[in-house]
């Protein structure tokens, strides 16, 4: 399939003069199961090219009219090029097309309930599969006011960006028409239609330093068969505390009318930021009761997509190399927001722990890049959206709030949004503001030093005669050259009193060069470079610090404190440096006094990932078994019924990689596969999990799935039972389950599913499971599917699990992972991409089992 380059949409851009798009769409037939829908486009634009290409990916394109007669046009399987258009004056273009529904999460998305029959539709679009249900210009900086009308039945819900303007129902059937857009992308124009229930939430009132007023329509939407566990006013008061928040910062009142928030089925992404029609992945709605960290974590993606509003709805990125422009700003401003605007204060440590661990570990990838990428296509785009894009451009700009300060920041922003409202800008355009408003002249160097170069800094505290000295190792990933960064970062003092680490001092330092000598002197039994965590460095520990820190990191009082401190020992494990043994064991006895839940989840996820992947056998399964223990007794324990389902879903997970339960254990995951444990209330998610789990470990039958899913036919519940099916260790079931996944046209989620189930039925099997195959048929396989289907299977198939414990295995594994990536150079960059990157991540784990295999 073509694929749009950044030279092809400069040359589109140039030629193009944007005005507005009609676009109706008959959803009649959704219910029916036919596989296409009637679309049609109408196009008003001028031009300074006779030729122009709309791009669109159909079924089939049935009419093309220019100003309402026949066109001449040529049709690919991604574009509609028409020629001998009219130039330098106003065009209609009109564009009939039948365009598919989706199974795959991208373009319009068509799924039906198990539970209760009902068909569900909604868009999403990033970066560029709006072409997939209508015909547009399909890039991001050509802007055009967009007014949509749908046909749908006439009892369903039916959404998009605009509040209605006006209905007209002829039996069965309604079409409605939305009031047009302001000037908008593609890529964030939005149809939501099915049945979905609806909370109202009223209406917020407020404006801004502009001097507007918004009376915005408050609603929360989702599938009728999740309803009744839709906590849908915590939803709702992180909303209002958003608007309240962004309205007072960024001093431009809300220009998109209404706020309608839509939790959607077999969703790809977390959440997308169609303005007025967001839309996010329902399993932010959990059938157990919601604990505090996945609320936390469901208000930072509401926050996220908020500050959107602004950062990339109203003023977006020209091309995708900009995309940071938004996805950092929303990182960033969702955490800031969070922490200063709601309950859930300690943001920033969740940050911390999780957001920019996600970051560090894609910037130690051979494949990373600068924040400010190069973004030659559409499919280059799509790998972009990774941990450098978001979190580690989340953490710079944290650094570039503490160098040119907040309030510098924000009056830059204001000045941004006035000047660009409703454009496309660069990256110089934000710097110009910000110049303008702090009145430094250097952020041109700042930015090059940090948005132009790879890798992380590494910070350590070198203990000299005559004091402490702050250091920095800063090479460039790509070019090996030294890349020296600013650093504004405080400096921590801690002693030892008792068994508590207290900091008895901080000294605030900006570190330029390679080393900077601080005037704090004395004997302290922990030095933490980047304490509160400002900037976006790698924190080194010398060996006593390693020893007492994985004692006593838990006493630290401070929660973004105690997130460096462990994000510090986590980068040690990571570099052969900690022996993962003593990491776990430390999460083991230090999570259970650690305050913060949603620190403790990330941590605990850590555990799993060293117990998984960077430990060989046989101390994989000795560790994974004793810290399932620790987890379990934790439950008993705790008196938070949050810490304790987060230990649960521990012991469960780690019970699969050990293999081999005891008689308690296994007695334990019973209880919860029944949902009765004596331990905790167990919801339906949590005792699906366990059953995934016994299954693996061959502890239950096809037929008992089965028997599980009869007493609860949800849809999540369908897919959880697909998983543990897959997860049976018969051989001959497996291979039908591989069969499935690679010859049958099967939905994301359901995909996704069955992948996870064979992946977890072969850890306690010691089974090799289809890798050779896989490596065979990665190519076959990506160029026969989306790319959203691609990435999912090779996030699924790829065997990223290896055991440096089984030295021929191992070394077969590594073996045919490198010859995939040697021999497929010409294969398309996103697949290489992506396999270059989960061979480095093998090896990573390969040399941390070799390292202490026999230690």
């Amino acid at each position: 399939m073509e694929t749009l380059t950044r030279e092809e949409a400069l040359e589109r851009s140039a030629n193009v003069i944007p005005d507005e798009i009609d676009v109706y769409i008959d959803l009649s037939n959704a219910k029916s199961g036919e596989e296409a829908f009637f679309s049609k486009s109408t196009i008003r634009f001028e031009t300074k090219s006779s030729s122009i290409f709309v791009d669109l990916v159909a079924k089939s394109v049935e009419e093309v009219r220019v100003d309402g007669a026949p066109a001449n046009y040529e049709v690919t399987d991604t574009r509609v090029l028409v020629k001998d258009l009219p130039t330098d004056h106003p065009v209609s273009l009109e564009i009939e097309s039948r365009c598919y529904y989706s199974t795959t999460g991208e373009g319009l998305h068509r799924y039906i309930d198990p539970e209760d029959g009902a068909t569900y539709l909604y868009t999403q679009f990033e970066p560029t599969d709006a072409r997939r249900a209508w015909a547009c210009f399909d890039q991001p900086d050509l802007k055009l006011r967009w007014q949509f009308s749908v046909k749908a039945p006439s009892d369903w819900i039916i959404l998009s960006n605009q509040p209605e303007q006006s209905r007209n129902t002829v039996g069965e059937l309604a079409e409605v028409t939305f009031k047009r857009t302001p000037p908008l992308s593609s890529y964030i124009t939005a149809v939501v239609a099915g049945p979905y229930a609806r909370v109202d939430g009223g209406t917020w009132s407020g404006g801004a330093a502009d001097g507007g007023h918004a009376n915005i329509s408050l609603g929360v939407y989702c599938r009728a068969s999740l309803a009744q566990y839709l906590d849908a006013e915590d939803i709702l008061t992180v909303t209002r505390q958003g608007l309240d928040f962004y309205h007072e910062y960024y001093g431009f009142t809300y220009p998109w009318g209404k706020y309608d928030q839509v939790f959607v089925p077999e969703y790809n992404l977390g959440a997308m930021e169609n303005p007025g029609c967001v839309t996010f992945n329902e399993k932010m709605i959990s059938r157990d009761t919601p604990t505090r960290a996945a609320r936390q974590s469901r208000a930072n993606v509401i926050f996220h997509e908020m500050c959107h509003m602004w950062f990339g709805d109203l003023v977006t990125p020209k091309w995708w190399d900009d995309l940071w422009l938004k996805e950092s700003f929303a990182d960033n401003q969702g955490s800031m927001g969070l922490t200063e605007n709601t309950q859930f204060d300690t943001e920033w440590a969740t940050f911390a722990s999780g957001r920019k661990e996600w970051a560090y570990k894609q910037d130690q990838l051979p494949t990373t890049h600068p924040i400010a990428a190069d973004i030659p296509d559409v499919e280059a785009a799509k790998n972009n959206f990774d941990g450098i894009t978001y979190a580690k451009g989340a953490a710079v700009l944290k650094q570039l709030v503490a160098y040119v300060g907040k309030e510098a920041f924000f009056i830059g922003a204001r000045e941004y949004f006035k000047k660009h409202a409703f454009g496309a800008t660069r990256m110089q355009d934000f710097l110009e503001a910000l110049e303008e408003a702090s009145g430094r002249d250097n952020l041109q160097g700042w930015a090059k030093a940090w948005l132009e170069t790879t890798g992380p800094s590494t910070l350590r505290i070198r203990r000299g005669e005559d004091g402490f000295i702050l250091e920095q190792d800063s090479m460039d990933a790509i070019t090996g050259q030294e890349a020296l960064r600013p650093h504004r970062v405080n400096v921590g003092f801690y002693e030892l009193t008792g068994d508590n680490f207290v900091r008895v001092g901080i000294e605030k330092v900006t570190l330029t060069g390679s080393s900077l000598p601080l005037e704090t002197a004395g004997n302290y039994d922990l030095v933490l470079a980047n304490d509160d965590d400002l900037t976006y460095a790698l924190v080194e520990l010398d060996e006593n610090e390693v020893t007492t820190a994985l004692r006593f990191v838990s006493t630290i009082a401070n929660p973004t404190s105690r997130a460096v401190l462990w994000s510090a020992l986590w980068a040690g494990v990571r570099a052969a440096k900690i022996n993962p043994r003593d990491y776990v064991n430390a999460v083991a006895s230090q999570v259970p006094f650690e305050e913060d839940d949603a620190v403790a989840g990330d941590l605990i996820g850590n555990a799993l990932e060293a117990l998984l992947h960077y430990m060989a056998t046989p101390e994989r399964k000795l560790e994974a078994n004793s810290f399932a223990n620790h987890a379990i007794n934790a439950i008993g324990r705790s008196d938070a019924e949050d810490r304790k389902r987060e230990w649960a879903l521990a012991a469960t997970r780690a019970l699969n990689i050990a293999g081999s339960p005891g008689e308690d254990q296994m007695q334990f995951l019973h209880d919860l596969a029944a949902a009765n444990s004596p331990l905790l209330t167990v919801g339906p998610n949590l005792a699906w999990q366990a059953r995934i789990t016994l299954a693996a470990l061959g502890a239950i039958t096809r037929e008992d799935v089965e028997a599980y899913l009869k007493t609860d036919p949800s849809g999540e519940a369908e897919v959880f039972a697909l998983q543990a099916i897959s997860a049976l260790p018969g051989r001959i079931e497996r291979q039908k389950t591989w069969t499935r996944i690679l010859e049958e046209d099967l939905a994301n989620e359901k995909m996704s599913a069955m992948l996870a189930g064979l992946n977890a039925g072969s850890l306690g099997h010691g089974a090799t499971g289809f890798a050779g195959d896989f490596f065979d048929l990665a190519a076959n396989y990506w160029d026969s599917h989306t790319i959203g289907m691609g990435r999912r299977f090779i996030a699924g198939a790829y065997p990223s699990v290896i055991d440096a414990g089984s030295p021929e295995e191992a070394a077969a594994l590594r073996y045919m992972a490198s010859w995939w990536v040697s021999a497929n150079e010409n294969a398309p960059a996103a697949l290489v991409r992506l396999m270059r990157e989960a061979a480095d991540n093998l090896e990573r784990s390969f040399r941390i089992q070799t390292k202490w295999l026999t230690k």
